[in-house]
């Protein structure tokens, strides 16, 4: 009997011992919940967020688009000399982009020089006052257009003098080598609608440029520093496309629809200007062709080409626009064609 208990005894000594190995093995693969030092090891760090730059660039485009009055892309020369340089107006602040040799020789009395390719610098933008209406001031209004795009997006409250130099006194010695407007060409226009699909990418912009301020200079920067040129003649696109029918180009009318319903440019597209921000729009356009962006007189052109410089495509604008394509046309709507300056006094250095 007692051998009997003995063995019993032995027996769960036994089964005891190979229990505790069994839970001792199993502790060691598995965690406890008692046990946060076994716990598994989570990383609570937020992973960093890419910055998407084309976002950027087209967010702080949209947000100047869409703002409620719609902003005033330009301003006459008659209220710049009324209110500005007669009226003192310390409101405004007056900025020639003329290249420095054609400032010297005349510009608008007030305003101070910082050439068009050099607007983008640090020390440029130190020179721009946020609390002021800046107006810029070029020779024909196009490169004023696409600087005030560029101040725009980044929240100042910019204008273009409208037609520049030319608008103010053609015949200044501050216009430098750069022809006055001389008319319009005459050519055709059509009242033909043209489609386009969205099923283009937009391009990547890779600055490496972090907050949306810092893109936005970085992409113009390395937009002016590529020296392309700002416009195209109407006589090269018809010479070229129209009656050549260069592929490599790709015409886009930023009328309103109901102007461009009225005569356009034959070929063109139709996004209109307060659109073009849009991505289904935005994927519209080909990242491998020339654009060339029509408006009215060239100025709402200038600063959507900036625009879709910035973003990576190749784009310019139609010089003076459907003004000087064809000024006849009922696609000019309400906008009136440039006739003559008001030939008002520049200064020189």
């Amino acid at each position: 009997m007692l051998k009997r208990k003995g063995l019993y005894s032995v027996m769960a000594l036994l089964i005891a011992l190979s229990l505790m190995v069994t839970l001792a093995g199993c502790g060691g693969t598995e965690n406890s919940a008692d046990d946060p030092a076994k716990e598994p090891v989570e990383n609570n760090q937020p992973a960093e967020e890419k910055v998407v730059e084309s976002a950027a660039i087209i967010e702080a485009t949209a947000a100047y688009l869409g703002a409620d009055p719609a902003p005033a892309p330009t301003i006459s020369a008659e209220e710049v000399n009324e209110k500005v340089v007669q009226g003192g107006d310390a409101g405004y602040f007056l900025l020639s982009i003329q290249k420095p040799e054609d400032y010297a020789k005349g510009h608008v009395k007030g305003a101070i020089n910082i050439p068009y390719a050099q607007i983008a610098k640090a020390e440029s933008l130190a020179q721009l006052p946020k609390d002021k209406k800046i107006v810029v001031i070029c020779y024909t209004g196009h490169t004023a257009s696409y600087t005030s795009m560029f101040l725009n997006q980044l929240g100042y409250d910019s204008y273009a003098m409208k037609m520049g130099m030319n608008g103010w006194n053609e015949a200044s010695p501050g216009m430098g080598a750069v022809v006055p407007y001389a008319g319009s060409a005459g050519f055709d226009v059509n009242t033909e609608a043209v489609e386009a699909q969205a099923v283009n990418e937009i391009p990547e912009v890779n600055t490496g440029a972090q907050t949306p301020e810092e893109i936005i200079i970085a992409a113009t920067d390395a937009y002016l520093s590529a020296g392309r040129g700002p416009t195209v003649s109407p006589q090269e696109i018809d010479e070229k496309v129209i009656k050549g029918g260069d592929d490599s180009y790709f015409l886009l009318s930023i009328q309103k629809p109901e102007d461009y319903a009225k005569g356009h440019v034959p070929g063109a597209i139709n996004i209109p200007y307060g659109a073009i921000a849009k991505e289904e729009n935005l994927k519209k356009l080909p990242t491998d062709k020339k654009i060339v962006v029509i408006c009215y007189t060239g100025h709402t052109a200038s600063y959507t080409s900036m625009f879709l410089n910035q973003l990576g495509y190749e784009s310019y604008v139609l010089k003076f626009g459907t003004m000087g394509w064809n000024d006849k046309t009922e696609g000019m709507g309400a906008v009136k064609a440039f006739t003559k300056s008001p030939g008002f006094e520049t200064v020189a250095n």
